[in-house]
């Protein structure tokens, strides 16, 4: 009686057994069970509605995506053109430093080939209106600048001291209409006053009517009125009208000095100044 109630257990067992690993073969094994399959039908339906959201979302994506590459390339190219632009001033720096080394580079060597004491000096401003040539120079009695002395550059006369402070000095230009130099033409020894005119332009006066002058012909200081010394170049002749009208030639010069575009001269520090 025991015995058959034992193996009754036992088979009973044993078919629990079976079924279980049936059951979980059915629901897991080999890929194909029940709940696979079940994944692969919600993933079956499933699939649509995600294509959908992903058409949908993409775009979007991409345009986020865009943006930020188009903020990080917006910024590289500001932080170029400011790089740019700090070269550009800093080119700038360096060709006015060069030009400006170059005009004293000129200035030292004509100040040394030039027989008279000079004194350096910066323009400091200048007239604003046509009607006179004025300029301040950096130099005064301090530095002994004196009135009627001569104002140069290595190419040429620029004018005369014609007012003066402890630590600046003004200068008459040249072309101011009230200025008068005496001058002589170095290729003859004519000679004659420059004065300046409202235009800016030199006009060479009370020569000879006989003269022998030229277009081209070199204009230099005469040393007379012992204000500018003998010989720093004044211009050179550009035009010449003569008309029976006129009671005298009407003679041009281009300067040789561009008194617009002055930085640095030199002062004549010997003269007959007060």
């Amino acid at each position: 009686m025991h015995s058959r109630t034992s193996n009754r257990g036992r088979a009973l067992l044993v078919f629990l057994i079976v079924l279980a690993a049936f059951i979980i073969t059915l629901f897991y094994g080999g890929g194909g069970g029940i709940i696979d399959g079940a994944q692969r039908i919600a993933l079956a339906v499933a699939a649509p509605a995600q294509r959908a959201v992903a058409a949908v979302v993409d775009p979007f994506a991409q345009v986020s995506r865009y943006s930020v590459r188009l903020s990080s390339v917006t910024t590289d190219n500001r932080d170029l053109r400011a790089e740019n632009s700090d070269l550009k001033k800093e080119l700038k720096l360096l060709a006015r430093h060069a030009s400006e080394n170059r005009r004293l580079r000129l200035l030292a060597g004509f100040r040394d080939d030039f027989s008279l004491e000079t004194a350096a000096a910066v323009i400091l401003s200048r007239s604003p209106t046509s009607w006179q040539s004025i300029a301040t120079i950096d130099a005064g009695s301090r530095d002994g600048i004196k009135k009627r002395r001569s104002v140069v550059t290595d190419k040429g006369l620029v004018g005369q001291v014609v007012g003066v402070t402890g630590g600046t000095a003004v200068v008459q230009m040249v072309d101011d209409r009230r200025s008068g130099v005496a001058v002589e033409v170095s290729r003859t020894g004519a000679t004659g006053i420059v004065e300046g005119r409202l235009n800016g332009s030199l006009r060479l006066r009370f020569i000879a009517d006989d003269a022998d002058i030229k277009k081209g012909d070199r204009v230099v200081t005469s040393g007379v009125g012992g204000v500018h010394p003998r010989g720093i170049v004044v211009g050179t002749v550009e035009h010449i009208d003569e008309t029976a009208y006129s009671l005298e030639k009407e003679i041009r010069l281009k300067a040789a000095v561009d008194y617009r575009r002055l930085s640095e001269v030199l002062v004549i520090m010997e003269g007959s100044g007060e």
